[in-house]
């Protein structure tokens, strides 16, 4: 196919198609487009025309790669039908996506999709090489190609397309914009058939004003009623400058040039907007949509987007990827696709939720996010970060150098930025440096601001409480009390002034009270079962406020604060969750939040119902906290970022879905005949003995997509919700039957559910035919028992057989569980009775190897007991040891010998191999054990470190030991008694 490329001219800057390299063979064209756009001075911006300075993160992103959509990451448009399936025009031909799978439409001659296009009636076209055809359905429900070539009329010497290189519609009108000519299908024969091009035709654009384009030393030009090509007074300024984009807004029609924005009516072009633009002198503008609110979205050359209001001031911009972007399409639920050389990406637009994370230049989970003199400060796992809008310019993160450990809490005032971290307190005034508050002291994990007193803020450490008072405009030391035996978990302040609870699971919910002037201890008290909880120890213990009210969580249950006394709870948000004991709840003027580590719900202002939020297939990962920061703006902190929420980004409504479903008839033979591809209704009846295969859909660019059905006569009661989309009826018995499905999205979408009727043919025995028979059945009695005994010894030998072989195979795993047992005795642990460090070094390289080879996950628990040397100092090393050897017991009932391994790694040190196992799964695996010790209630809690991996070549399985060792340390440093991930 090299000879559909050789006209490299014609793909300048302003060719109707922004084609990437692996379509033209002739590379230096393609640099020379970069180096013409690179003088873009003025694409979107005027001087009068000034940036606003917002700082929005990054759109929340569903990147679809090779492995998901089937094709090679090689795209160049999209488009999407009446029932909102998606259309993309690929290397091998047309890809379609319908909400469940992608197809492929290889187009004649194995020919690229050059173009593809939805006309107003809604009818899809495709266009390549030679190939121009409307695409429908054929009766399998899979994608056809209708030829339209033969609808065209074509010049002596040019008998064919050739390349084509833009679909447009307009005024129910298909234009293909192909090497030498325009041609038109048109509704009742309106305008030329065809409008001839000479070789130095460049971008068309059918638009109000009517098919407008440029011509290469000569300017903008109007396709003429008899197709010629007529020239627009002032569009001479076009002759030697290239056109980018020519786009209809709704009260007027613009051309965007290489160094301004002009605008096009039915008499003349004249300049609107003047250059340069400074945006666009290393980032060239590559593609221009207009959206449903007249606002503009530019893809650049450099894989970001930049959003433009109507008025053409720049909103936002975002890096989506780092190769050009080749075009932009709305689908039929409002999301962006973003499509590049090898990219293809959704995301939803507007954005009420963006993302501040790698991109920015932040690295690890933030923890705490403060806005403060004009700009976002975060802390997290690696220390503190600034970033700060800079119009027309990417928003990178500065990492600031004054630690490069964990930042645990911020609090910004007129006086300063307080800084809490891993090893003291720190705040920003009006100087360079921030100064220490204290140093090299203790981690400081909470800053506490009383509500009533803006000038006082209580600083909660691992073993101190400190007041912090503004003094002549500063922030001091006012007053130090120590915690003692308390590890707070939890800390908030009451609802009086000076209070503050403390959450300790050894000792239940504390409530102290302080004088706010001086920070004297007033008073504190501890509640416990004589105030209606249950015993904390050895479970979680969490705290939270909501409405005034403060509410405790012990193991899992929820209690509420009734004047000194706690009694039962069953209200949301906490009923809501799975993990009562994570739960943080944040009251903001948009709205409360409820957060754990994995589930975030929000209450809107006015309302008492919870709306759980989802984040589809984007890169969010779990949560850390909810932020309410000094600008009012909500902000959740996760693993791997920063959200931020703006509600005045609107999402338009989305169309309503309808559950579907396809189906399949499977003959005894396997051959599979499609009974009807979509549809509501019965289809024609199914054969006898033949099984029916039934795939549910729903078109939807939504993921986590969950079904569920039942069946008349055969599962007449509703399944589980799943996400699985297959069910196959062996076999049914003849009859009529009535199909219910129903659907559900993660944003809990309405969707209309579907009944499908269909009958299954009777098989000769159940009809009457077969009754008729039965009197024969005397006749051959003797012979169906003499069968039967036959079957019956027969069936009893091969159950015989059965037990035989399942012994033979248990005393062969005995056998080898106790030579495993031999070899592995001289390396047990004399003490606890399980492994020692020697054997579990040995069982991990060898699992780990097998692990290796067969590409499969392996994961690590790294577990240690809390406070042990103050236990051992209070009550003796026998009894530690005896602790020691009850936890050791309670492991083992818990794991697995023949797979897993669990050994003492010192002192009070606890590890568990866990093989083929993923890091859910193996967190899921360290709640037992924590369960598992509460229950048999202890005299100590644990702190467990969770990490998995899949090995490589160039790992270290003593790496896997490290990373869950630094998460046993974060566990400690965050109050103990708990269970923290290993993140990158």
């Amino acid at each position: 196919m090299e000879f559909a490329f050789r006209r490299t001219l014609m793909t300048l800057a302003d060719h109707p198609v922004r084609w990437p390299h692996w379509v033209h063979p002739a590379g230096w064209a393609r640099r020379g487009v970069r180096v013409i756009a690179a003088l873009l001075g003025s694409l979107l911006l005027a001087p009068n025309l000034q940036a606003e300075a917002l700082l929005r993160g990054a759109p929340l992103l569903e990147r679809w790669g090779a492995d998901l959509v089937g094709a090679p990451p090689r795209y160049v448009g999209a488009a999407h039908d009446d029932q909102g399936r998606l259309y993309v025009a690929n290397l091998e031909g047309l890809l379609r996506f319908d909400g469940d799978q992608w197809e492929l439409l290889r187009l004649p001659g194995a020919v690229y999709a050059s173009a593809v296009a939805r006309a107003a009636d809604g009818r899809i076209y495709v266009a390549g090489f030679d190939v121009f055809g409307e695409v429908t359905d054929a009766a399998d429900g899979s994608m056809q190609l209708t030829d339209l070539c033969g609808g065209f009329t074509f010049a002596k010497d040019a008998p064919a397309l050739a390349n084509v290189w833009q679909i447009m519609t307009n005024d129910g009108a298909v234009h293909v914009r192909a090497d030498q000519a325009i041609y038109t299908l048109g509704v009742g024969g309106n305008g030329p058939a065809r409008a001839a091009l000479p070789d130095s035709a460049r971008r068309f654009a059918a638009t109000r004003q009517g098919m407008v384009g440029r011509i290469a030393d000569r300017g903008l030009v109007r396709v003429g009623a008899d197709g010629t090509l007529n020239n627009i007074v002032g569009g001479e300024v076009f002759a030697e400058r290239g056109v980018v984009a020519i786009v209809d807004q709704a009260e007027r029609t613009l051309v965007f040039g290489e160094d301004a924005i002009y605008l096009l009516d039915d008499q003349r072009v004249q300049a609107l907007v003047a250059g340069p633009m400074p945006e666009f002198a290393h980032n060239p503008a590559n593609v221009v949509i207009v959206l449903a609110d007249d606002s503009l979205m530019v893809g650049t050359g450099r894989g970001e987007l930049l959003h433009f209001d109507a008025g053409l001031k720049l909103q936002d911009r975002s890096a989506i990827f780092p190769g050009t972007i080749e075009d932009l399409h709305v689908d039929g639920e409002n999301g962006l696709w973003v499509i590049g050389d090898g990219d293809l990406v959704r995301l939803r637009w507007p954005a009420p939720w963006t993302l501040f994370g790698a991109s920015h230049g932040l690295r690890g989970a933030v923890f705490d996010a403060e806005w403060h003199q004009g700009g976002l400060w975060i802390v997290g796992a690696n220390g503190l970060f600034r970033l700060a809008p800079e119009p027309a310019v990417k928003m990178t993160g500065e990492a600031l150098p004054w630690f490069d450990y964990e930042g645990f809490a911020l609090h910004a005032s007129d006086a300063g930025l307080l800084i809490a971290h891993r090893a003291g307190l720190l705040v920003l005034e009006d100087a360079p440096r921030p100064r220490p508050l204290l140093a090299d002291t203790e981690a400081v994990t909470w800053l506490l601001t009383l509500p009533e007193r803006r000038d006082r803020v209580f600083a909660v450490g691992e073993h101190s409480l400190w007041l912090l008072a503004l003094e002549q405009g500063r922030w001091q030391l006012r007053a130090n009390t120590k915690l003692g035996s308390i590890s707070p978990t939890t800390a908030l302040i009451g609802s009086h002034a000076g209070e503050v609870w403390l959450a300790d699971s050894r000792s239940g919910p504390q409530r102290w009270r302080f004088n706010p002037d001086t920070g004297e201890l007033l008073g504190k008290t501890v509640f416990d079962s004589r105030s209606g909880l249950p015993s904390a120890r050895g479970s979680k213990l969490n705290l939270f406020r909501l409405d005034g009210q403060l509410f405790a969580v012990v193991a899992g249950q929820t209690w509420v604060l009734r004047g000194e006394h706690f009694s039962l709870d069953h209200s949301e948000p906490a009923s809501l969750v799975e993990r009562p004991e994570e739960l943080v709840v944040k009251s903001s003027p948009v709205g409360t939040f409820a957060q754990t580590t994995r589930e975030l719900l929000r209450r809107a202002p006015g309302t008492q119902r919870w709306e759980r939020l989802q984040f589809g297939g984007s890169s969010v990962r779990g949560f850390e906290g909810t932020l309410v920061g000094q600008d009012g703006i909500v902000r959740i902190a996760t693993w791997n970022g920063l959200l931020q929420y703006d509600p005045s980004q609107i999402l338009p409504p989305e169309p309503p879905l309808t559950a579907k479903v396809r189906v399949t008839e499977r003959s005894t033979s396997g051959k599979l005949t499609p009974v009807v591809a979509v549809a509501e209704g019965a289809g024609r009846a199914i054969a006898a003995g033949n099984a029916v295969l039934f795939r549910f859909g729903l078109v939807t660019m939504e993921t986590g997509v969950q079904f569920r059905y039942r069946v008349s006569d055969i599962a007449p009661n509703w399944s589980e919700w799943r996400a699985e989309r297959d069910l196959t009826l062996s076999r049914p018995v003849g009859g009529t039957y009535t199909l219910e499905i129903e659907a559900r999205t993660r944003s809990e979408r309405m969707v209309q559910p579907l009944r499908y009727a269909f009958r299954v043919e009777q098989r000769w025995y159940e009809g009457t035919l077969f009754k008729g028979m039965t009197a024969l059945l005397g006749v051959l009695m003797i012979a169906a028992i003499a069968l039967t005994v036959a079957w019956w010894r027969t069936r009893r030998l091969h159950a015989a057989n059965l037990l035989l072989e399942t012994r033979i195979a248990d005393r062969t795993r005995e056998l080898e569980i106790a030579n495993r047992q031999l070899s592995e005795l001289a390396t047990v642990d004399s003490l606890t009775g399980i492994l020692n460090r020697r054997a579990l070094e040995s069982g991990l390289s060898r699992e780990w190897r097998r692990c290796l080879d067969q590409h499969r996950a392996i994961a690590a628990l790294m577990i240690d007991v809390d406070h042990f040397k103050q236990y051992n100092d209070q009550f003796g090393h026998l009894e530690g040891d005896a602790v020691l050897r009850r936890l050791a017991a309670e492991f083992r009932q818990l794991y697995d010998p023949s797979r897993e391994l669990l050994a003492r790694f010192g002192g009070e040190e606890f590890v568990m191999i866990l093989p083929d196992v993923a890091l859910a799964e193996a967190a899921e695996r360290a709640q037992q054990f924590c369960q598992r010790l509460r229950q048999a209630a202890l005299p100590v809690t644990i702190s467990i470190g969770v990490a998995s991996t899949v090995p490589t070549q160039s790992d270290d399985p003593q790496q896997l030991l490290r990373r869950a060792d630094v998460a046993l340390y974060r566990a400690k440093h965050l109050g103990r008694d708990r269970i923290e991930l290993a993140v990158d």
